[in-house]
């Protein structure tokens, strides 16, 4: 049985996701930097966001998990964050 990836997280999605869920994702891409997190909570992302700064950081190490659960993140596409 072959293995299925992640998918590449969308705006759509990240919009979608419970506040807890997207500060439990903001938090393990930026550990240290709290204030870049209050930042990016309540912020929606645009198209031309994700392309630099700290949104490609998110979008890149964020993915859908391969079971589509529309209240999960998958980090690194190793740790599944509820």
């Amino acid at each position: 049985m072959a293995k299925t990836k992640n998918k590449k997280l969308t705006i759509k999605y990240w919009c979608g996701l419970s506040r807890n869920s997207r500060e439990r994702a903001l938090k393990f891409c930026f550990p240290i930097s709290p204030s870049i997190v209050e930042m990016l909570l309540d912020e929606k992302p645009t198209t031309s966001e994700i392309k630099n700064g700290f949104w490609l950081v998110v979008f890149q190490r964020i993915t859908i998990p391969r079971d589509h659960s529309f209240y999960k993140t998958c980090y690194m596409n190793e740790t599944y964050l509820a």
